[in-house]
Parts: structure tokens; C-alpha cells; sequence
């Protein structure tokens, strides 16, 4: 067994060489968010010059035998030498992705006059050629892969679709389409002409692994096993534990509430443990530091001091009774407050963790107020356009340097409630852009937004709640509205055969309860307008057996919601139940109703505290 520290192009250097992931590996696994930090850590790091960029560790070992991934003879074009992965092929599959993108990103550089040879061909991190026959083939597979008589995996076929050999496979993984798309989008948008070649540099020159290299699979599974299932790194704050009681004395009850290390796996206790470190660095001063141990590590090293303990408590505290669990006995932390607060987190807008944990920190009272604005000006931004300007608009209210700045160190006041609005209205305004002669900013985000349930289910939710002006605490649906949605009503049903274009579309939504949801619907519009006319009807008259229009049973689940003394009347129904004909015109005209009511109240109230 050896090990060695080496340059990420070493990896690849060797032509006839490539990589398996044996069966049992579980699939594809990180989440987009990883692919992105680790280009943020790697431009970050080319940025500042630094001289390396630790990317793990990836532990290897050779595969006895015949080679199983071709058929073994002069004229295949299975690479000669094949390692098996036995950790680290999601850095593996990222890295394949990013030589791709980074490879399409210099072709079109290129197109417009760059000139720029990488210390190794982008192509090599996703592809390698059986010396031989010179023909390239992916150089990451799975087992079950076979170079000669075809790829069954996605991520192979996906490779192979990268060296051009075949199109782009259909059925690919979720995951790996969500990461894959991430990283193209990344190196579009943050690399041009001016840094592509230092950043390309130092991906490929100074961004490190730790090989190592097992002998066989017994002396990986030697190694690696205590890795996996009972080593227990250590968290940044674990160590700044340890050094603010020597110096300090001081105690962390509320922090190791929130870690609960004796009910929480190992792996969570670390993520909440980053996830804090990161969100107090940002409220605190600003500062993005990396979702790493050693960056996270260095922040806490030069904050061990009592004010800064006391801010972190709260933090976790934080994190625990408002983020996590929604246990906050404050009194700004209302039904509406926890309602916003599960609203974000359904729509993973964790962005704006640091903004809201800035004013827990210092402006408690505020924070109700805040999370109305934040979750406004997110809500009215997302159904019209993308986040991907998004985080520049927060952190530009947490960088030192900014005019906005509010970063607790940043020496400046923390903005009054209603100016921290008129930011946000001024950032959604001008996201919305040029207005063309008598048009108004509410009617180009009308022609604008095209709120589809397919697209945004949880959006879709809350904008038909504001409609419905319905309570968080409405018997129609669950206490927590966005993790249900049995409850969401297609009114023209979505499964029928003659069903419109904009049969998603937030016009043709409401809510139903459950079970009578279930029950009519792929029920005709003549049908499920009596439905709505009966639930709507708060003088509780008896329901037939048989609908009125068609003769068909009425559904029991149906009935015997309506026919419940004790069930509500519903009366956001009775307006539908007046149209006597339901198709792609009547959802087209209560869209825009309804978007238009939804502005009102975010953008006209909600933004204007």
C-alpha cells in the first residue's frame, strides 16, 4: 500500500488507463450544492494565488484477474489497466463533469480569441484511450459496464455522450442531470476570458489528492472500514470547544442542544456544526468561509472571545427552536412566522439563513417582520425568474465593504425594518427591468410569471393560500402545509385525455381536502363543479347518491366529508362552482387574478411593513 499527495492532472496523466466502481457502491449521491461549493473553494483559492487546494482523499486498488469490463482480447477497447474506486467516485463523477464543462467553455472562449493550452486535455478527466486501437472511452465506469458490448450505466453512457461517441443518454439519474447542469451553469457564468486559465491552472495543477493505493481489496477493506463505520472526525467547533474552556471557561449548552450528539447520526452532527459555523461567520462578519473543517477552523480560531461565544449560542439556539424544529416560544415567533419558516425551508432558500440570523441576533423583535419581507421578495423574484443572481442581492447586506453592509463587525446600523423592504422592493424592481411606455412594475412581472405546479409545487402552495387568504391554522389543511400535498386540486383534471396546455398552471389550482381530492380527481368539470358547489354550501344540505349532471355515483369519501355536520363549508369553492364551463380560457383568467391579488399582498403589504 502507498500513498501520495499529488496534482489532480496526475490522476489522468496515463492513457490507457481508467477507474471502476464496483457494485457495492452506492449510486450517485451528492447533491448539486456540493459540485458548486468545491468550484467556489477551487476559484476562490486561484483567486487569492494560494498554493494548493486540498480535494480528499480517494483510495484505490487493483482488480485481479481478467479484466471483466472487456473481452480480453488484442482488439478491445477496454483500457489495460482498470482500478477499482473504493472510495471516492463522487469526486470522481464531479471531476468527469467539470472536465466537460470546462472543455465546452474553452471551445466557445476560444470561438472569441482565447488562447490557452491546459497542462492536461480537459477531455482526459472524463475520457482515455485504449493505446492500441487509439479509440477514447470513458474513464470512469460501473461494474456491469463493458467497453466492447456496451455501457449500462448512466454515468458511462453520460461519459461516452461527453467524448462524442453517442448522444446524450435518455433516463439519466436525477442527481447526476441536477449536478451536471450545476457545474455548466457555474463555469458559464463565473468563468470568462479574463480568469479561465488561472482558474483552469489551479484545478488542474494545484488542486490535490491524497492517493492511495491498496495492494488488494482485503487491504482497502482494512483501511477503509474503520473510516466508514466508526472513525468520528472532528468538528471545527469541537476543536473551538476545547480551546474557549482553557481560555475561557466557557460552556455550550445550547450548541450542543442543537448537535444532540447522543440522538443524532455522525454525519448530521457535522452538518450542523458547519452549517452554524457558516451562517455565524456571514451574520457576523461577513465572512463566506468554506463548508470545511480546516477554513471553518481557522475562522473560530480567531474568535475566541465572550461576546462572539454568546452570539454563537444564539445562533445554535437559532437553528435549533426557528430553523430546525419550530419550537420558539417568542412572541414575534407567531403562526405566520413559523409558517414563512417552513416555506423556506421547503424551498431550500437557506441563502437567507445569515440575514435572518443577523437580526435574531441583535433585533429579535424584528425577525417576524423580516421573514414576511424575505419570504415576499423571494416568492415574487422565483415565480418569474431564476435565483441565480440571488446570492449576490443577500450577501451584498453582509459584506464588509458594501454599501449595505450589516455584518455585526461590519461597523455599520442594522437596518430599520422598513428600509431593509425598500432594499429588497429596489433589488426585485430593478430584476424586472426596463418598463416599456404606461406599463406598470406589477404588470410586467404579470407578463412575466407563469407559475406551473409541475415546475413549483411549494410556490404554487403558498401563492394559492394567499389567494385563499387561508390561516396556518385552517382545518382544510395540515398543520404543516408544505410537506402534504394530497391536498392540491388540479381543477380541470390533469389526467383526463382532453386536458389544456395550462392544465398546471396556477389558475387551475386550489385546495381540496385529502381524501375528497383523491376521490373525484379524474372527475369531469361538470361533475366536480357540484362537488364544489356542496362543499361551499354552509347550509349543509344533504348529498345525493348520484351527481345531478351525469347520473354517476357520487364518491363516498366525497359524500361523506359534505355530509359531516362538523366538516367546514368551504368557501373559496363557491366562485369556481359559478363558471359552467372550465378550460384553457377560464384558467388563463384566474391566473392572472390570482397573480394579481398575490402581488398585492406581497409586494404591496408584505413589502411595505
Amino acid at each position: 500500500m502507498n500513498a501520495d499527495a499529488i496534482p489532480l492532472l496526475n490522476l489522468y496523466e496515463t492513457v490507457n488507463k481508467a477507474y471502476v466502481i464496483p457494485i457495492y457502491q452506492r449510486p450517485f449521491a451528492w447533491d448539486s450544492r456540493k459540485a458548486e461549493e468545491l468550484l467556489d473553494a477551487v476559484l476562490q483559492d486561484a483567486n487569492a494565488n494560494a498554493k494548493l487546494t486540498s480535494l480528499g482523499t480517494l483510495l484505490f486498488c487493483n482488480i485481479p484477474g481478467p479484466n471483466p469490463f472487456g473481452n480480453n482480447t488484442p482488439t478491445t477497447i477496454s483500457p489495460s489497466t482498470m482500478w477499482e474506486v473504493v472510495d471516492g467516485q463522487q469526486r470522481l463523477t464531479v471531476f468527469a463533469i467539470i472536465g466537460h464543462a470546462l472543455n465546452e467553455r474553452l471551445k466557445a472562449l476560444a470561438g472569441n480569441g482565447l488562447v490557452y493550452s491546459p497542462p492536461l486535455e480537459f477531455d482526459m478527466l472524463y475520457a482515455t484511450s485504449r493505446t492500441r486501437i487509439g479509440k477514447t472511452v470513458p474513464v470512469l465506469v460501473r461494474d456491469g459496464d463493458n467497453y466492447d458490448t456496451g455501457f449500462q450505466s448512466d454515468l458511462s453512457k453520460m461519459l461516452n455522450s461527453f467524448a462524442g461517441h453517442a448522444a446524450w443518454p435518455a433516463g439519466v439519474g436525477r442527481r447526476l442531470i441536477e449536478t451536471r447542469n450545476a457545474i455548466v451553469k457555474w463555469v458559464d457564468e463565473e468563468l470568462d476570458a479574463g480568469n479561465f486559465a488561472s482558474f483552469s491552472d489551479h484545478f488542474l495543477s494545484k488542486c490535490t489528492v491524497v492517493q492511495v493505493i491498496a495492494d488488494d481489496q482485503d487491504s482497502a477493506f482494512t483501511m477503509f472500514e474503520p473510516l466508514n463505520s466508526t472513525s468520528e472526525p472532528l468538528t471545527a467547533f469541537e476543536v473551538f470547544r476545547s480551546k474557549a474552556v482553557r481560555q475561557l471557561n466557557a460552556q455550550f449548552p445550547k450548541t450542543e442542544l442543537l448537535l444532540a450528539y447522543e440522538a443524532s447520526k455522525r454525519d448530521e452532527v457535522i452538518s450542523r456544526s458547519n452549517t452554524l459555523i457558516f451562517s455565524i461567520a456571514q451574520a457576523n462578519s461577513g465572512d463566506r468561509r468554506r463548508i470545511h473543517f480546516v477554513p471553518l477552523k481557522h475562522y473560530l480560531d480567531d474568535h475566541v472571545t465572550s461576546q462572539f461565544i454568546a452570539y454563537f449560542e444564539d445562533a445554535a439556539d437559532f437553528f435549533r427552536t426557528v430553523w430546525f424544529d419550530q419550537t420558539a416560544t417568542d412572541t414575534w415567533f407567531d403562526d405566520e412566522a413559523k409558517n414563512c419558516i417552513r416555506f423556506l425551508k421547503a424551498m431550500s432558500h437557506d441563502i437567507a439563513i445569515p440575514l435572518l440570523l443577523r437580526y435574531y441576533l441583535t433585533q429579535r423583535a424584528d425577525v417576524g417582520k423580516v421573514l414576511k419581507i424575505v419570504v415576499a421578495f423571494y416568492s415574487l423574484w422565483r415565480a418569474a425568474y431564476p435565483t441565480n443572481a440571488l446570492p449576490k442581492t443577500y450577501r451584498a447586506l453582509l459584506s464588509q465593504g458594501s454599501a449595505d453592509d450589516m455584518s455585526i463587525a461590519g461597523g455599520k446600523t442594522l437596518k430599520p425594518v422598513a428600509d431593509l423592504a425598500t432594499y429588497f422592493k429596489g433589488k426585485l424592481t430593478e430584476k424586472i427591468g426596463t418598463l416599456a411606455a404606461g406599463q406598470t412594475v406589477e404588470q410586467k412581472w404579470l407578463g412575466e410569471t407563469n407559475l406551473n405546479y409541475d415546475e413549483l409545487k411549494t410556490l404554487c402552495r403558498l401563492f394559492i393560500f394567499i389567494d385563499m387568504a387561508a390561516t396556518i391554522k385552517s382545518n382544510l389543511v395540515p398543520d404543516d402545509p408544505w410537506t402534504s400535498v394530497d391536498d392540491v386540486e388540479h381543477i380541470f383534471a390533469s389526467g383526463l385525455a382532453d386536458a389544456p396546455a395550462n392544465v398546471h398552471c396556477i389558475g387551475n389550482l386550489t385546495f381540496l381536502p385529502g381524501k375528497v381530492n383523491k376521490s373525484i380527481q379524474d372527475a369531469p368539470w361538470r361533475e366536480k363543479r357540484e362537488v364544489y358547489a356542496w362543499l361551499a354550501n354552509s347550509a349543509k344540505d344533504p348529498v345525493p347518491a348520484n351527481y345531478v349532471s351525469t347520473r354517476r355515483p357520487v364518491p363516498a369519501a366525497a359524500r361523506d366529508f359534505i355530509n359531516d355536520v362538523t366538516s367546514p363549508a368551504l368557501g373559496h369553492l363557491a366562485g369556481l362552482s359559478a363558471n359552467g364551463t372550465w378550460g384553457e380560457a377560464e384558467i388563463n383568467a384566474r391566473s392572472t387574478a390570482m397573480l394579481t391579488h398575490v402581488w398585492n399582498v406581497l409586494y404591496n403589504s408584505w413589502l411595505n411593513p
